[in-house]
């Protein structure tokens, strides 16, 4: 009886703990890098957190905080690319409404604005598993089909995330 037990307990937590693979589409390529405050800094900086909507792919203005997983992300920064991979866009979330000091962050601002495009590349690697980003390989966590995004797997330490949107 007692191994009976232990086997049927034993096989629930190697199922529970079995989570499905979400693949990238064959034909996906990488459309955007953003950086956002983590949820223990964004959830402080946003006003009202109850109209915070999930993240919005067609959305085509200022990305506005979103919800994923119960956790809420403000931007501070995008790296947008053209429809070759190249750099197309940086933009910048100026927030003068609070002082990074406050939340344990430093201000981090873009450095060689004018050369960043010429060595900028984002890109998904053969085996769809990781993330090649200015020359580091980044394995992926966790994908969003639903919003495609990607998390990649970190050792920020700095109260920011970095995000990856496909297409």
């Amino acid at each position: 009886m007692k191994k009976t037990f232990s086997f049927t307990i034993l096989l629930l937590s190697i199922l529970t703990s079995c989570e499905k693979k979400v693949e990238i589409p064959i034909k996906s390529k990488m459309v955007a890098r953003y950086i956002v405050f983590e949820d223990s800094i964004s959830s402080k900086l946003i006003e009202d957190l109850k109209n915070v909507k999930e993240f919005d792919n067609k959305y085509e203005g200022d990305k506005p905080p979103f919800k994923l997983d119960g956790k809420y992300y403000k931007f501070e920064r995008e790296y947008r690319l053209d429809s070759e991979g190249f750099l197309k866009v940086v933009k910048e979330h100026n927030y003068y409404s609070f002082d990074y000091a406050d939340y344990g962050i430093k201000k981090d601002p873009i450095k060689d604005r004018e050369t960043l495009g010429q060595r900028f590349s984002l890109k998904l690697s053969n085996s769809r598993e990781k993330i090649i980003d200015c020359g580091d390989t980044l394995e992926i966590e966790k994908v969003y089909p639903k919003e495609k995004l990607i998390f990649v797997k970190q050792d920020r330490k700095d109260g920011r995330i970095n995000i990856y949107e496909y297409q």
